[in-house]
């Protein structure tokens, strides 16, 4: 037991320790209040009160052991980077609570409220075969119908993350005064703020080089390292295929990324900037003209940004 408080032994860990409590409390607090938890816990992340790493912990504590949610694992079938139907059915179900945790491997866990847009504006976009936990729970009037209504949103919340109409089928979901709001394409008002943690759209690189060989990729990785040098906070994420690329030189293989092919990218993190610089040079690496981002002190970053 007394190996779980070495950290409260220093000043720096008991305070650590002390400020994840309270903003543990503050999520429970508006839990009490009728707030999903996703709200807030997003409002913390954005203010930069708690980060990533630490809303596995506080879901466990709060929807699983204080107030009982329902949840179940569920691996994506499919990438998914347009949210509007999800929302237009999941902001109509006023019989239950909702609340997804979205693990992403890149940039830690995010806590989505799948009735508002603006969560999913920040998530960016969702990637196939990466884990999402359902936390579900009933907040109607009949309690004898809380199971059997908690499983039904389960099962049809992932039926809309697979991309399948639930229509009529979520209707024992919602209230008869409730009816269906639509939402439309596009950030405007939802739009996060510049310092507000987010995840870019994924933007496409055409490779124009005859195939991206070894040059191509050591090229992107010397783009790549010189912004995170210039911008550590942030994390560049490359895809391909449908598929997150962990380790670039998988995409030296020969033939495997040919002529004519997109390679994507995306950034995540707060206050991002020099996107449109940086698909400038990735677009430069994937062409025949790589051999620029080759020639740096191998000691030193290129001074890109």
């Amino acid at each position: 037991m007394s190996r779980y408080l070495f950290s409260l032994g220093t000043i720096e860990g008991f305070n650590k320790s002390l400020k994840h409590f309270y903003k543990t409390s503050g999520v429970m607090n508006a839990m009490k209040s009728g707030q999903n938890p996703a709200d807030m816990i997003n409002e913390y992340l954005d203010s930069g009160e708690i980060e990533p790493i630490q809303i596995i912990p506080i879901s466990y504590a709060l929807l699983v052991q204080k107030f009982k949610y329902r949840f179940k694992s569920y691996n994506l079938s499919r990438g998914i980077d347009n949210f509007d139907d999800i929302v237009n059915v999941v902001s109509n179900w006023d019989k239950v609570d909702v609340v997804l945790i979205y693990h992403n491997p890149s940039v830690g866990c995010m806590a989505i409220n799948p009735s508002i847009k603006k969560h999913f504006n920040k998530v960016g976009f969702l990637v196939k075969n990466q884990l999402v936990v359902i936390y579900v729970k009933y907040i109607g009037e009949d309690e004898a119908e809380a199971e059997k209504l908690e499983n039904l949103a389960i099962e049809l919340m992932i039926d809309l993350l697979d991309g399948k109409d639930v229509k009529d089928r979520d209707l024992p979901l919602r209230t008869e005064k409730k009816t269906t709001k639509e939402v439309s394409g596009g950030k405007t008002e939802e739009e996060v703020a510049d310092e507000a943690f987010q995840v870019t759209p994924k933007y496409g690189v055409e490779v124009t080089n005859e195939l991206f060989h070894n040059g191509n990729v050591e090229a992107w990785k010397n783009i790549i390292e010189a912004y995170n040098v210039k911008y550590p906070h942030l994390k560049v994420m490359v895809f391909h295929g449908g598929e997150q690329i962990h380790d670039l030189n998988a995409l030296f293989k020969w033939g495997k990324v040919k002529h004519g092919d997109t390679i994507f990218f995306c950034v995540a993190g707060r206050g991002i900037k020099d996107v449109s610089k940086l698909r400038k040079y990735l677009f430069e690496g994937a062409s025949n003209r790589f051999h620029a981002f080759l020639k740096k002190d191998v000691n030193k970053p290129l001074e890109l940004f």
